[in-house]
């Protein structure tokens, strides 16, 4: 009898490097290995429709079903790393600018400018095997996934989870059971502790003053995700319009980046003079684990849309919602990830 295998077995591999079109899968070389924390796979799900609507039958049950259209998607919750991070903006902000050599590749990113990029998101593969092989349990690949938001999280304490990263995407529906692809080992990830961090916003170094006690920092796209199935977007086996359509595209829709934090509160702390004031400034958080290994994120202008007197362990702190604002020379966002590995995001 067929041992029940373990969640613990499941291996992922996803492109370090971008696909040439929605359809085209990412070859082996583009794919990359990597571990995660979180036990969800990306389940693909099948819609469907009846008929029971319609007249004609002579009573109101259904009598067929029809494949309507295909949905893939799935999250992905790592500790962060120099890796996942570069990874993370690249796909998520969609704008890559490469520079540097071995063992320090600087990736650039800031979003897609819709005038001379467009709005469709850059797109890879997504695999999961389980056993893969003769006694496969999982075997499939996603063929067309954008990445729809990334959520960075830095806290106080020791150990590995104080610094983490969860990304979730989306797909167009296409699969490829089995995947046909031999996963390569896992990659070694130098990973960003929380430790490392320094943090300036809007004129106060809160490390500096060791009154920071977490931040988070994200991007989300809001793809669109309906308009994706036009006219001519495709079906899951090419050419049989009954086995349910795929998605021809995924654009982003309104972009938003977040930024929130908890700092201890005490006699000259600014955050509350900074809302009632509506003072701007700019928000850089960065990590690092050595030279060739770091991230930086930058937020040009920010403003202070809460700030809540509170408490954390018994002692009195502030909890910061931040609105980042579109500045005309900066923009929004960027971001300065440094690793390793080529290729990724090209």
């Amino acid at each position: 009898m067929p041992s029940t295998a373990r969640m613990q077995e499941i291996l992922i591999g996803f492109g370090k490097g971008k696909q040439a079109d929605i359809s085209t899968a990412n070859a082996a070389p583009a794919i990359w290995r990597l571990n995660k924390l979180n036990a969800s796979t990306a389940n693909p799900k099948l819609n469907t429709e009846t008929d029971a609507e319609e007249y004609g039958k002579g009573h109101e049950f259904p009598t067929t079903v029809y494949k309507t259209s295909w949905d893939v998607g799935g999250a992905i919750e790592k500790y962060l790393s120099a890796e996942i991070a570069v990874w993370a903006v690249a796909f998520g902000l969609g704008k890559v600018v490469k520079s540097g050599s071995a063992p320090n590749f600087t990736y650039t990113c800031t979003p897609l400018n819709p005038v001379s990029d467009g709005i469709e998101l850059p797109y890879f593969s997504f695999i999961e095997q389980m056993r893969p092989g003769g006694s496969a349990v999982l075997d499939r690949m996603a063929v067309g996934c954008a990445v729809e938001d990334w959520t960075i999280t830095i806290g106080s304490g020791p150990g590995r989870a104080n610094s983490k990263i969860t990304i979730n995407f989306a797909g167009s529906g296409k699969l490829t059971e089995p995947s046909g692809v031999v996963l390569p080992a896992a990659t070694a990830e130098k990973l960003l502790p929380s430790a490392s961090m320094t943090l300036s916003i809007n004129g106060t170094d809160y490390v500096t003053s060791k009154n920071i006690v977490s931040v988070e920092c994200g991007w989300k796209n809001n793809i669109r995700m309906d308009s994706g199935f036009f006219p001519g977007s495709g079906f899951q086996t090419p050419g049989d319009g009954a086995s349910g359509a795929i998605r021809g595209r995924l654009e982003c829709g309104n972009r938003q980046a977040s930024l929130k934090f908890s700092a201890r509160f005490a006699n000259g702390s600014t955050e509350l003079t900074t809302l009632k004031n509506q003072t701007t400034g700019t928000a850089v958080l960065g990590l690092s684990i050595d030279a060739n290994n770091s991230l930086e994120i930058t937020f040009p202008k920010n403003a202070f849309s809460s700030a809540e007197v509170g408490e954390t362990d018994g002692l009195v702190t502030v909890a910061v919602e931040c609105a980042p604002l579109y500045d005309d020379t900066n923009g929004l966002i960027s971001a300065v990830a440094k690793c390793g590995v080529d290729g990724i995001g090209q």
